[in-house]
């Protein structure tokens, strides 16, 4: 049994080096025996340049030290194993990417705007999602151009909060603001349509708030080529033939 503890204590010793910090240290060490065995066993050049190996070998790492400490501090006590191991999505995250997509949202009883073009992306810096749309008129013309400024996530319904924010580019001094809520469907996994409201709240006025019901659908690849093209009448054709 004693016999098999310098084995141990290796073990033990490797196993407890879970950060980068620590890995330096041991590094240092391991060179600093062996470099220090060297120089005690030899004579003349080769225990100065033995010594000058542990000196160079130490500088070396107090340099690669400083320049995490500078540029990735946080990085020198991160569990090297969480950083080879990504974690695993979490429901919300895997939620807000099956919402990412282009989307088209009919809006009901309404004189200026009809329909919306819109995308809805992942927000890494919030943890939910971003939504940013082009809304059109009956005509097929460009009325509005809104995004959202904070969302959040119920989970358990599938709904979607968000308060958003948008100019009319005829009337670039009058913006609108409001609060709106969509109830995701979901079919074998899949999100592709759904439906709610929002308030139209136009900030200079706030007595003409109103409230306005949609059905969202998935926009398809095709649909998405036209939108994001540079040719104007297919857009126009494309927003009253989805509006028909």
């Amino acid at each position: 049994m004693p016999e098999s503890q310098p084995t141990d204590s290796r073990s033990s010793l490797i196993g407890a080096v879970k950060t980068y910090l620590g890995f330096f240290v041991l590094l240092a060490l391991i060179m600093e025996s062996v470099l220090g065995a060297v120089a005690l066993k030899t004579v003349g050049q080769t225990q100065w340049l033995a010594v000058s190996g542990m000196l160079g070998v130490l500088v070396l790492l107090i340099l690669l030290v400083g320049a995490f400490a500078y540029f990735k501090p946080h990085a020198l006590l991160q569990d090297a194993q969480q950083v080879s191991q990504p974690a695993a999505n979490t429901p919300l995250q895997d939620f807000c990417a099956r919402l990412e997509g282009y989307w088209w949202e009919n809006i009901k009883q309404d004189e200026v705007s009809a329909l919306s073009f819109l995308e809805i992306r992942a927000d890494p810096s919030s943890g939910t999602v971003k939504l940013q749309g082009k809304a059109y008129d009956k005509q097929g013309q460009l009325a509005a151009n809104w995004e959202s400024v904070a969302s959040c996530v119920n989970l358990p319904d599938r709904k979607l909060f968000y308060y958003w924010r948008g100019l009319h580019p005829s009337r670039p001094n009058e913006p609108y603001e409001g609060f709106g809520e969509l109830s995701l469907e979901s079919v074998d996994g899949r999100i592709d349509k759904g439906s709610g409201f929002f308030f139209d709240c136009k900030v200079t006025e706030m007595a003409l708030t109103t409230r306005k019901s949609f059905i969202l659908q998935r926009a398809s690849k095709k649909d998405c080529t036209i939108m994001h093209g540079d040719d104007a009448e297919a857009v126009t054709a494309l927003v009253r033939q989805q509006l028909a």
